[in-house]
């Protein structure tokens, strides 16, 4: 539980929470705006629990050794710092390809058989964070595919390649070095951006043969649907994040899994300021969203489901082409456009009263249009809706209240 509040929390409200493997109260008992301190007790922590799952078990006769997966209830969760009036995030970015490289002073490692930084990244899965990772298999197709250098070098087509063979839209390359000073291991790691796809594409390739767009009174080039994400994500050949710990020699996999842990944490605290859900803060949004098919109307609804953002949903048009709604939502609306991109929908705004959501194909039809900057809706004709039937509900009772 420790892990999961810090996990979903920024690193200044960690002073509300309690560090229940020690059995310490939080240091702070609020700040005087709303936020409280965060209690559990022994009963309340069996109550959050939902389940676990033990493996990679490993006995002796003097010994034994296993990873746990525990599961919490979301909504217990959700409530518990609801409660304490402390925004949190639980919305994840897309999984990324680590890549870890190991330099010392005899060598660059990736996928040789003693290159400990790689059986790190291994021991357990980093899937369950904010920012997901995963590592490679280390086949001889991956030793094929890139090597250390390449890596280290961000080789775009290398990394391109790697890309492709994991079907990841983004490879980190951990890059570790490592020194031996004074009988102790020196770790100094850094996540760099490899590769990621840009989200950006030639409006002859979403627009066919309409030109007649204009963006902020200008004639348009590119349409990007990944905005809200691009800052977050950095160029390629950036550092994502970097850290430096030492340990006495002897325990590498011990400093290795501290660092890793350290280096996730630091990463995420990006992703996880711009996607806060603070319940302190509600607005209703007037939203119109646009689509040429069915199966494009489902994207959006699902999406809107599965973002924690949003509280509820209310349609109050449906035609064949589009929905008027009003969306309620926790926090800044900025946040809600990274939320609604990770789900691959884009949610924007032209002059900040109305807001729009759409796939990024159709979203390319429509952004920059000088009549979606009117006091008009973003249809062009009311005749064009028809009322809501019972197909259409309120999204919000849709959310699996199990899902994490």
């Amino acid at each position: 539980m420790d892990i999961l509040l810090r996990r979903l929390t920024p690193e200044e409200d960690w002073v509300y929470l309690p560090t229940l493997s020690t059995g310490a109260a939080a240091q702070s008992a609020g700040d005087g705006s709303g936020k409280t301190s965060v209690a559990i007790s022994p009963s309340l922590l069996v109550g959050l629990e939902s389940g676990f799952e033990v493996y990679s078990e490993k006995a002796s006769s003097t010994s034994y050794r296993a990873y746990i997966t525990y599961r919490f209830k979301p909504d217990q969760v959700r409530r518990l710092l609801k409660n304490a009036h402390i925004p949190y995030s639980e919305a994840q970015t897309r999984v990324a390809l680590v890549l870890p490289v190991l330099q010392t002073d005899k060598g660059v490692y990736l996928w040789e058989s003693n290159n400990p930084w790689m059986a790190a990244w291994k021991v357990r899965p980093y899937t369950h964070e904010l920012t997901p990772m995963t590592a490679p298999l280390g086949d001889l197709e991956d030793s094929s595919t890139i090597s250390a250098r390449q890596a280290l070098a961000a080789d775009p087509a290398a990394l391109a390649a790697i890309a492709a063979r994991y079907n990841v839209s983004q490879v980190i390359v951990a890059h570790a070095r490592l020194t031996q000073k004074d009988g102790a291991n020196q770790l100094s790691v850094r996540l760099i951006n490899g590769h990621r796809e840009s989200g950006k594409a030639d409006l002859t390739e979403v627009l066919g043969e309409e030109t007649d767009i204009a963006v902020d009174g200008a004639a348009a080039q590119t349409f990007s649907y990944a905005e809200g994400d691009e800052d977050f994500a950095a160029k390629v050949g950036d550092v994502l994040a970097q850290t430096y710990l030492t340990e006495p020699v002897g325990n590498f996999p011990s400093l290795a899994e501290r660092s890793i842990e350290a280096v996730i944490a630091k990463y995420a605290s990006g992703w996880k300021s711009r996607t806060l859900i603070d319940h302190s803060k509600e607005a209703r949004l007037p939203v119109t969203a646009f689509f040429d098919r069915i199966e494009d109307w489902s994207k959006i609804r699902s999406a809107l489901i599965a973002t924690p953002l949003v509280g509820s949903v209310q349609v109050s048009s449906l035609s064949r082409k589009g929905a008027e709604m009003d969306v309620r939502i926790f926090g800044d609306p900025s946040r809600m456009q990274v939320a609604m991109e990770n789900q691959g929908i884009v949610f924007w705004s032209e002059t900040g009263d109305r807001w729009f959501l759409a796939t990024p194909a159709v979203a390319g039809k429509y952004r920059g249009r000088r009549f979606l900057r009117s006091d008009r809706r973003g249809l062009s004709s009311a005749d064009d809706f028809v009322e809501p039937d019972d197909g259409v509900r309120n999204v919000s009772d849709e959310r699996n209240p199990d899902e994490q």
